[in-house]
């Protein structure tokens, strides 16, 4: 009998078995149908912007806050735990804002920035060239600059959390998909699970779905449900040059668009946001109106090897808020699911909150925004 299954192997499901094993002594089983890391989690930027520092009233700014306040105390352990390093660094971000639309929108934000107790700085031309040289001003109206902004690179992320749950015994199963989930006939008075794979059946106390944008999909094969999760795959497209050196430390954000120097030279440039379904293949157009935003910002990316392209498919909800909690016609079967950008940055509160409501206590922030019974439910 396992204390949790968790069906998905992505940054939410590992960091939920991860947090299960370790905080709770849980044995905890953790199933991917491909391998782990290998949707949409490895693909990221890494970005982590800046949460409140005042409470604040929106539940995606709560998430936001209460993540990125908790995250270096969970990087400190995750690295001692796995003797990894993340590259987590606070690099700060620069906000540009190139057109008349632009300009109004982030001046307009310096009232939410404030309101959230949110550091931030306006740049002028000489301070943009002092941290960032390389950034071609000529297209720049005015800069914004926001110390608190950190980031983290993604596939050294997923290797710590592989590394730290196998160190607390979880069991990862790759190439295991998920079928069913159905109550097992017992005469224990705990409720009980029969978790049914590609390779066979395993009996649990718990099961956590965390599949990511494959979740709509994956609850319908064995839910009665009047109608799903509104769930959806999201594809973005990234391109990764490499310099001799960093070009500047921090990141450079223009609209949905942004450039990440890493400190070997690597620069990541990205994205986009196409509905596509399941389709994650890269385009040239898109890869060549990349490659030709990034040179216009940091013009030395020209002469800069292009070292890999590629995609990945962000798990976006209609109503932008992430599903958090209880299936409807299950006592013990959760979902965490719906991260869309934000899988990498809401990992730790997420396991923080997913394991709050699977022991039953009170969850540290309020989770009701984010269940399934706030829209569509699961009840037949």
């Amino acid at each position: 009998m396992t204390d949790l299954v968790v069906c998905g192997g992505g940054v939410i499901g590992l960091s939920i078995a991860y947090e299960a094993a370790k905080r709770c002594g849980w044995k905890v089983i953790v199933l991917e149908a491909k391998s782990v890391g290998s949707g949409s989690s490895w693909a990221g930027a890494g970005i982590l912007p800046p949460g409140a520092t005042v409470l604040p009233l929106d539940p995606i700014d709560q998430l936001r806050a209460a993540s990125h306040a908790i995250f270096p105390q969970w990087v400190d352990e995750l690295q001692s735990d796995s003797q990894i390093d993340v590259g987590f660094i606070r690099c700060g971000g620069i906000y540009l804002a190139k057109t008349i639309g632009e300009l109004a929108t982030l001046t307009a934000n310096e009232v939410w920035w404030k309101e959230q107790g949110i550091a931030f700085e306006r740049w002028n031309r000489d301070q943009v060239r002092a941290h960032a040289p390389a950034l071609a001003w000529d297209s720049i109206k005015r800069a914004w600059y926001l110390p608190q902004e950190c980031q983290i690179r993604n596939p050294w992320y997923l290797q710590a959390l592989v590394k730290s749950c196998r160190k607390y015994g979880v069991e990862i199963h790759e190439s295991e998909e998920l079928l069913s989930i159905r109550p097992r006939d017992s005469r224990s008075i705990e409720d009980t699970y029969t978790v049914a794979t590609s390779l066979g059946e395993i009996e649990t106390r718990r099961a956590c779905v965390t599949t990511g944008a494959w979740t709509r999909r994956v609850l319908q094969e064995f839910v009665p449900a009047t109608q799903a999760t509104e769930i959806f795959p999201m594809r973005g497209q990234m391109v990764l040059f490499r310099l001799p050196n960093r070009p500047c430390i921090p990141v450079i954000n223009d609209g949905h668009r942004y450039l990440v120097p890493r400190a070997d030279g690597l620069v990541l440039a990205g994205s986009c946001e196409e509905e596509m379904g399941f389709n994650n293949s890269t385009t040239q157009a898109m890869i060549d109106e990349l490659r030709v935003w990034a040179i216009d910002l940091i013009p030395c990316l020209a002469s800069a090897t292009v070292v890999k392209t590629w995609s990945g498919l962000r798990p976006a909800s209609v109503d932008g808020f992430p599903y958090l909690g209880r299936l409807t016609n299950f006592d013990n079967v959760f979902v965490a699911a719906g991260h869309y950008r934000h899988g990498i940055h809401f990992s730790p509160v997420t396991a923080k909150l997913m394991i709050e409501v699977m022991t039953g206590s009170k969850p540290s922030i309020p989770i009701e925004p984010f269940q399934l019974s706030r829209g569509h439910s699961y009840a037949s």
